[in-house]
């Protein structure tokens, strides 16, 4: 049963170390992934380009929402508990893969999602509350997402590097092997050139974003924390995380400019009080 609709439109970042692991499932199982059926000859009114086909987006998509079950049981299961983070996870993915492969850039996810029902009465693994979120992300909005998504992954792996964690079972190997495809120091600069560029976009008045970015930095406060732990070889060092904050500066400089301003305005009021 998902939780209530109309949540904030950014939490489902918060999970996506969790969302990447089962991205990374459903590349690792390729093969799965192309047996999906049903995916030929989608008829929709969008026109998609060379670089990915409808199919292609079809058999991801299915094998995706499989994915939650097959990872955590094992096996598919018709029971799994979707929550409204999962529902807002796959419908900015498919936001995702549909704006970077359609030739004008006019995406239908509604439209492409109940193709994919139609063409297939036994897809029982959809998630039965799923058309409900689907909708059109705004571009502007869509990036913003990308930019907190990226941040979250990143700082969970970080994390995970300052602490040497420990994994259960196959998840260990799959997280450490994400992780050693950089250093530390590479995440901490990706990280930090994120932060920086998603709080420039807060400068236009976009609070939802800002809010969820200052969430972000205290929640993640943690990782500019020096380390007592001698052995740790990583020890990130941040130019703009988490002090950097171009909205305060933005509205002090507002305050400013406003008292500079109105203190010629208040001479002819102020001069004769002097000579009373």
């Amino acid at each position: 049963m998902a939780l209530k609709i109309g949540t904030n439109k950014y939490t489902f970042c918060i999970n996506s170390n969790y969302y990447e692991v089962l991205l990374k499932y459903v590349k690792d199982n390729k093969t799965d992934v192309d047996n999906e059926q049903n995916c030929d000859n989608l008829s929709t009114s969008m026109t998609f380009s060379e670089n990915e086909l409808a199919k292609n987006i079809c058999q991801e998509f299915k094998f995706l929402c499989k994915s939650f079950s097959k990872y955590h049981y094992k096996k598919e299961s018709e029971n799994y508990a979707f929550s409204n983070y999962d529902y807002d996870f796959l419908n900015y993915w498919l936001n995702d893969k549909l704006r970077k492969n359609i030739k004008n850039g006019l995406i239908k996810v509604k439209e492409f999602y109940e193709e994919i029902k139609r063409r297939d009465d036994n897809f029982l693994y959809t998630p039965n509350d799923l058309e409900k979120y689907l909708h059109v992300i705004d571009p502007d909005i869509l990036e913003n997402m990308k930019l907190l998504y990226k941040l979250y992954d990143n700082a969970v792996i970080i994390i995970n590097m300052m602490r040497s964690q420990d994994y259960p079972d196959g998840k260990q190997e799959e997280e450490q092997e994400k992780e050693e495809q950089k250093s530390c120091s590479e995440y901490t600069k990706e990280c930090d050139e994120n932060y920086q560029k998603a709080m420039d976009r807060c400068l236009n008045s976009n609070v939802d974003f800002y809010n969820a970015l200052k969430l972000f930095r205290d929640s993640y406060k943690v990782l500019t924390e020096p380390s007592t732990d001698k052995l740790n070889i990583c020890k990130p060092k941040f130019l703009f995380f988490p002090k950097y904050d171009p909205v305060i500066e933005a509205n002090e400089r507002r305050i400013m400019t406003f008292k500079i301003m109105s203190a010629p305005l208040m001479l002819p009021f102020v001069i004769p009080l002097l000579y009373k």
